[in-house]
């Protein structure tokens, strides 16, 4: 029975607390958006200290590539539901405002024709949504010289998928705030305008096949131990 409670023990400590494999599932909520999708992402080499230029040479370290998307994605606002992931919107190394030391080398743009308004009053639009395709297992670190909160599997640009109708859609991580803690943001554009956008979003992994079945397979090797301890012993006398 030691045995058994030592296997059972050891499948259950096999469950992997970070993501180490290279298919992360996740599903993704806020007001209006929700999601189902599936990440495939790979070793970055090109992965190191930010030597705080503009732009950087190197993406920060703890980064991982994201080279597949699938799943579904849907906003209620924009009439959107269950719409299909058709892949990544590619990497285009673009460079980053020049103020901006911190940006990975992935930094890229979605460039939107009528822009994206900016929050700072007076200030012009913003050519377009900002991304990187980037995956931090261990969460992110601070990617913008202006913006200090960090944290979240992805940094504050963040990935951009498409889906079925044409739209694109920026994933990102707003990074652990004071008094809301951790949380991502979505945008949506059919890359003319901004059509909406959502903050205050939560992130949430799904446990990999393999891991319910170790959890399983280690409860139900408990469950056997237990009741063969339990069992009523009978004696037979010669």
């Amino acid at each position: 029975m030691r045995m058994i409670l030592q296997a059972a023990a050891f499948a259950m400590l096999a469950v992997p607390i970070t993501a180490q494999a290279s298919v992360f599932d996740f599903t993704l909520s806020g007001p209006g958006v929700s999601g189902n999708l599936s990440i495939i992402y790979e070793v970055n080499a090109n992965a190191g200290t930010l030597p705080g230029t503009s732009p950087n040479p190197v993406d920060p370290v703890g980064s991982y590539v994201i080279t597949g998307i699938t799943g579904s994605f849907s906003n209620a606002r924009l009439s959107i539901t269950n719409a299909a992931v058709t892949g990544l919107v590619p990497v285009n190394f673009a460079t980053p405002d020049e103020g901006n030391k911190r940006a990975p080398n992935s930094f890229s743009r979605l460039l939107i024709a009528n822009g994206v308004q900016s929050d700072v009053p007076g200030a012009p639009p913003a050519p377009g949504l900002s991304y990187d395709n980037l995956f931090y297992p261990d969460g992110s670190p601070q990617t913008s010289t202006d913006y200090p909160f960090s944290g979240g599997l992805f940094d504050i640009y963040g990935v951009t998928f498409t889906i079925a109708n044409g739209y694109a859609v920026n994933l990102w991580s707003n990074g652990v705030q004071p008094g809301i803690g951790l949380n991502y943001g979505v945008a949506v554009t059919d890359r003319i305008d901004l059509l909406n956008y959502t903050s205050r979003v939560s992130v949430a992994a799904v446990p990999e096949p393999t891991t319910w079945i170790l959890m399983f397979g280690g409860f139900a090797l408990i469950a056997a131990a237990m009741r063969r301890r339990q069992a009523p012993v009978t004696y037979r006398y010669c």
